[in-house]
């Protein structure tokens, strides 16, 4: 009995071995069984106290860009002169500071002004009490989990590189001068994605891709109010973050 199952044994290891040395199979068990060994984990910027020192400067040096290992077309001209006219046109130019009523987590009714992102539906909408004034498809987590809960956004850069993934399973990114973020949770933000035009699918380490026709907008409709001038803020009690809530 044994040795009529040998064969049927044998196939299945040769199979496995097969599978396993296949990356994209690879890949997607190594991250499902959580041992990939890539270690970014908070998000696909890296850790909060990155994020934290970061200045939100657009880095004119920066002249490739890659994506799941692969080198990809760089739009650097053409992010410059979005992150420019979102300066330009930014609702953040008083000098004595921003005017939360208007800018941060109220409109001029009095209306909250808070966003949804909807993981099943793969969809960013963003509200003014129950008045939906922006809607939009993005890409959530895929290889680590976009988390839910109700948060606050409590850093915001208008430019960043972003960098991390795993180049043994080709995830590896490095991405610089990634457009307009908002991080919510830790290093998870809502921001703009250059490379790739998959919105309604998960691509990210967690973070939520928005089309750069959109992600502008969101960026100055919500709080923290980025001071004129500047290219990073952080959230406190008189420049408030816009609540996120991610479902």
């Amino acid at each position: 009995m044994l040795h009529r199952l040998l064969p049927v044994v044998v196939l299945l290891i040769l199979i496995t071995i097969a599978s396993w040395s296949y990356t994209p199979i690879k890949r997607e068990i190594a991250y499902n069984l959580g041992i990939s060994g890539d270690t970014t984990t908070e998000g696909d910027f890296g850790s909060e106290a990155e994020i934290a020192n970061a200045n939100g400067n657009f880095d004119e040096n920066a002249g490739i860009a890659m994506f799941e290992n692969q080198l990809i077309d760089y739009p650097k001209t053409s992010l410059a002169q979005q992150i420019e006219f979102s300066k330009a046109t930014s609702l953040a130019k008083t000098e004595d500071g921003p005017n939360t009523q208007v800018l941060g987590t109220t409109n001029a009714a009095g209306q909250e002004k808070w966003i949804e992102v909807s993981i099943a539906q793969q969809m960013l909408r963003a509200w003014e009490g129950n008045n939906i004034v922006m809607e939009f498809a993005i890409s959530s987590g895929k290889w680590y989990s976009t988390p839910k809960g109700t948060y606050n956004i409590w850093y915001k850069t208008r430019s960043q590189t972003m960098k991390g993934g795993s180049k043994e399973l080709g995830t590896y990114y490095n991405l610089p001068n990634v457009p307009h973020n908002m991080f919510f949770h830790k290093g998870f933000a809502v921001h703009g994605a250059y490379w790739h035009s998959n919105f309604g699918t998960p691509m990210s380490h967690g973070c939520v891709n928005a089309p750069l026709d959109k992600v502008g907008t969101l960026f100055d409709w919500t709080g923290p109010v980025v001071p004129s001038g500047k290219n990073v803020v952080r959230a406190d009690a008189g420049n408030p973050g816009t609540k996120v809530f991610v479902h």
